[in-house]
């Protein structure tokens, strides 16, 4: 995704009720929608999960994705917004879906824009960091379409937007440099860094999701992250046996006992590491 997409279209602003016993049955939208739950709490099926949705929540459905839910809770306030992230031609004509994907047209099926976050986990509550903050943006889109005002209203969206994406999402944004942050990922395993990491520990250290690091380097390198780092962690390995005993190598390289550093490292090579030292291992 390229900021020069961010061009939204909004659709439908409304400050919405639904009573106990209400429901939106199964259905897929074309666009995006931002709901906040004011007053009162939902079960939501969302991609085939169920959430629990209270009161202060911020719901967020991606175009694509099947959701449903039923009111059983009593009453639900739920100011919400309908709007494409990217403006089409046409982007005025098209209504607000309550089909599910079975039973659209062709057409209709063409008007499902694109979900920008599909590499992302089908999570639907936002997390803000400041949630006092967001709803003021949101509600002033409200504010700014009932006076009719429809340059702000536009552009407190693009704002509630960058907010979302900061928040949620904040490398959806990629870099247009040769050098991503798969190669930087590749040269800091190469530099013998982060060879005790698991897949969670290099997201948190390079700031990116896991899914997406995930997904881009097996893209540039044909391998996974786990299985680039275990295949480096073994021919370091080689290095280090030359100077240091099996223990202490295993340690070096991150595993949890010289038996697991054992099996790997036969496994790779086909020997014990033993028969690559003739330091024995430090009991």
């Amino acid at each position: 995704m390229k900021i020069s997409n961010i061009n939204p279209h909004i659709r439908v602003v409304m400050r919405g009720t639904l009573k106990n016993g209400q429901s939106i049955r199964r259905r897929v939208i074309y666009d995006y929608e931002l709901i906040y739950l004011e007053k009162g709490s939902f079960t939501f099926m969302y991609a085939d999960k169920k959430w629990f949705c209270t009161e202060g929540d911020f719901i967020f459905i991606r175009p694509g994705v099947p959701h449903s839910f039923h009111i059983d809770n009593g009453d639900i306030s739920q100011p919400h917004i309908h709007f494409d992230i990217t403006y089409r031609p046409g982007s005025e004509m098209i209504p607000v879906s309550f089909k599910d994907f079975e039973e659209m047209s062709e057409k209709e099926k063409g008007w499902i824009h694109e979900n920008y976050f599909d590499e992302y986990p089908n999570e639907p509550i936002l997390k803000p960091r400041d949630i006092k903050a967001f709803k003021e943006v949101f509600m002033s889109v409200f504010v700014s379409c009932e006076n009719n005002d429809n340059i702000s209203a536009k552009g407190r969206l693009i704002e509630l937007i960058s907010i979302i994406i900061n928040d949620n999402f904040p490398d959806i944004f990629e870099k247009q440099s040769s050098y991503s942050v798969s190669n930087h990922i590749k040269d800091y395993i190469d530099a013998g860094n982060g060879l005790g990491l698991d897949l969670d520990g290099f997201a948190r250290l390079f700031s990116y999701s896991k899914y997406h690091i995930e997904r881009k380097f097996k893209e540039n390198f044909g391998v996974g992250i786990i299985e680039y780092r275990n295949n480096k962690r073994m021919q370091y390995a080689n290095r280090l046996l030359e100077t240091m005993s099996v223990s202490k190598a295993a340690e070096e390289l991150g595993y949890n006992s010289i038996y697991s550093f054992s099996r790997a490292y036969k496994s790779y090579y086909g020997y014990a590491p033993t028969h690559s030292t003739n330091k024995e291992p430090s009991r």
